[in-house]
């Protein structure tokens, strides 16, 4: 038998085991270790390694610190959450407000538009009006609600989407018609079909003289908006902010849609939304405007955004009154955020706290393990495709269904660089990537793209035999970024030269194998250090080099203009008196999108 000390003994050396994700940064690790992250820095640098409380570390840097202090550490695997489909809580089915965004181009009546539906349709208005904080409002027409999202513009519109959600129901896509389609209105157009979002054109500032509204329609239909009357399916409705005239139509048109939609939620149980603005109050701390997607969001509510955690503290509506719940398409602000959420982000409420932190922590990681892997990824395609030497980029890409490829497809074909470099997909098609995906790419030069699709094993297996590069997304618009920064990458570096000043050899004062001290005369034009040297002789170039140091009379300068100046310069050639010199100056430029 062991005697007292042993078995004490033996019990020290059973450690509690812990778990620890793949990448974990320090301040979460505090909390894993219930120790304090200064204490944690230190042990890292006693082992020689340097980090701060922001910074994350892997899990074989973080089991030795684990390690040290008495626990042993176990690999956390994380599974990646479709927050916008998985949504297994039971509850009451019923019907829910239709959400619309209007957008369009600026100085276009887009607000002068919102304005006017506030002010005459506005569910239960009181006096002194919409807070202008809030992102969001409903109004009521013919017994029916209708939320309206009033985003800052087409960038919180891209933040949402960028997330994987889907909040709108609806786009309401405003022209001038004195003006007509725009860059902004293209823009629009562009995250509408992405998002194979519903349209209804209205055309603003009918009022003014001259105006042509089937020029405007000829435009839109130039980016594919077909509207009824050109025997398309886009609605279009002429309306004028001033006198009201053509808003019951549209409003009529927007409860259509959302009729034949049947557009329904789950109103009890859990919430569940998307945060559509955050913002900072000094008041009551972090808050953030979110339009409700699902379930019954009460004050007392746990949840965790993204990232981040809170309880809900207070629910205010779209006319700063408080509520004591918001339910599906209600816009609600919400106070009660440990830090500031993303804009984009899903709002899940959850059981307690404990399980809030857990699960923010567990975001976060995810989300840095993204990144890297993205990254690693797509630089080793970048250094891949410069080793070639291709002018374009050849793709085969695979979707989950016949929309989402037209979209992404659509997208792609219109990337262009600045220097005739573009995106070609050499084949496409819907379903998951095989083998035959592999071999086209194999024989096109190509990388294949997947959206929202598996990788078959077999698939797998062939491209690492072939050294075929396979990227995976289930977010447009991370794809059409990741593949813009990949041509443009791709395409390299382009040399600009400008002569910036000429002049002539008067003397040479020092030549070796390198390094030469010559005098000449600037005849025209300014000379920096930073220029190259270029020298020639009867019309012909003996070569080219760096300048060391410039002098005039015995002072070194930096710039040199008309007049006699001594050059230090490495150049590995022979020059003389009378030779001819070109002082250039040199720029590498990236490729633009055009």
């Amino acid at each position: 038998m062991l005697d007292k000390e042993e078995a004490n003994k033996t019990s020290d050396q059973v450690k509690k085991k812990i778990d620890i994700p793949s990448i974990v940064k320090l301040t979460d690790l505090s909390i894993i270790l219930d120790e304090p992250v200064t204490e944690i820095i230190k042990k890292l640098l006693s082992n020689g390694v340097l980090a701060t409380i922001n910074d994350n570390i892997d899990f074989d840097t973080a089991a030795i610190l684990a390690d040290d202090f008495g626990f042993e550490a176990v690999e956390k695997k994380l599974e990646s959450i479709d927050f916008d489909t998985e949504d297994n809580e039971e509850g009451e089915i019923d019907k829910r407000a239709p959400i619309v965004t209007v957008m369009g181009h600026v100085d276009h009546g887009k607000t002068s538009l919102l304005d006017y539906i506030r002010e005459t349709k506005v569910a239960l208005s009181e006096s002194g009006g919409i807070t202008q904080h809030i992102g969001s409002y409903q109004v009521e027409y013919k017994d029916q609600i209708i939320t309206f999202l009033d985003t800052p513009g087409h960038a919180a519109f891209s933040a949402i989407r960028a997330q994987g959600t889907k909040v709108t129901d609806v786009v309401v896509l405003v022209v001038a018609a004195d003006d007509g389609v725009k860059p902004q209105t293209v823009e629009a157009i562009k995250l509408a079909q992405a998002a194979n979002l519903p349209i209804i054109v209205a055309i603003t500032k009918i009022d003014k003289p001259g105006v042509n509204i089937d020029v405007i329609k000829q435009q839109l239909g130039e980016y594919g908006i077909l509207t009824e009357s050109w025997g398309g399916k886009v609605p279009l409705v002429e309306v004028s902010a001033k006198t009201g005239a053509g808003v019951d139509d549209l409003l009529d048109l927007i409860s259509l849609i959302s009729e034949i939609a049947e557009l329904s939620a789950r109103k009890t149980g859990r919430a569940r939304g998307i945060v559509i603005e955050a913002q900072h109050s000094t008041k009551v701390g972090q808050l953030a405007t979110v339009i409700i997607k699902a379930g019954n969001l009460v004050v007392g509510d746990n949840f965790v955004v993204g990232g981040t955690y809170g309880k809900v503290k207070a629910l205010q509506d779209y006319n700063n009154k408080r509520v004591k719940e918001a339910l599906p398409s209600m816009p609600v602000i919400v106070t009660g955020f440990a830090s500031e959420p993303q804009v984009g982000d899903m709002l899940i409420v959850v059981s307690n706290e404990k399980e809030a932190r857990n699960k923010a922590a567990d975001n976060r990681v995810l989300s840095t393990n993204k990144i890297i892997k993205t990254k690693g990824a797509l630089e080793v395609l970048v250094d891949q495709i410069k080793s070639q030497k291709v002018q374009n980029l050849n793709i085969v890409i695979k979707a989950d269904t016949q929309g989402s490829l037209q979209a992404i497809t659509n997208q792609l074909l219109e990337i262009k660089t600045d220097r005739g470099n573009k995106i070609i997909v050499i084949t496409s098609g819907v379903g998951n990537v095989s083998e035959s995906d592999i071999l086209a790419a194999a024989g096109g030069s190509a990388f294949v793209i997947g959206f929202k699709i598996r990788i078959l094993p077999g698939a797998i297996k062939m491209a690492q035999k072939e050294g075929i590069k396979i990227l995976s997304y289930d977010i447009i618009y991370e794809l059409t970024d990741d593949l813009t920064d990949i041509l443009i990458e791709s395409v390299g570096l382009k040399r600009n030269e400008e002569v910036m000043a000429i002049g002539e050899v008067l003397k040479v004062f020092m030549s070796t194998p390198k390094q030469k001290i010559v005098g000449v005369k600037i005849q025209k034009g300014e000379v920096k250090k930073e220029y190259l040297f270029r020298v020639y002789r009867e019309d012909k170039l003996l070569g080219e080099g760096s300048i060391t140091s410039i002098k005039h009379v015995a002072d070194e300068v930096e710039v040199a203009s008309k007049g006699d100046f001594g050059f230090s310069v490495k150049i590995d050639f022979k020059i003389k008196e009378d030779d001819k010199v070109e002082f250039i100056k040199v720029e590498h430029s990236k490729a633009k999108i055009i």
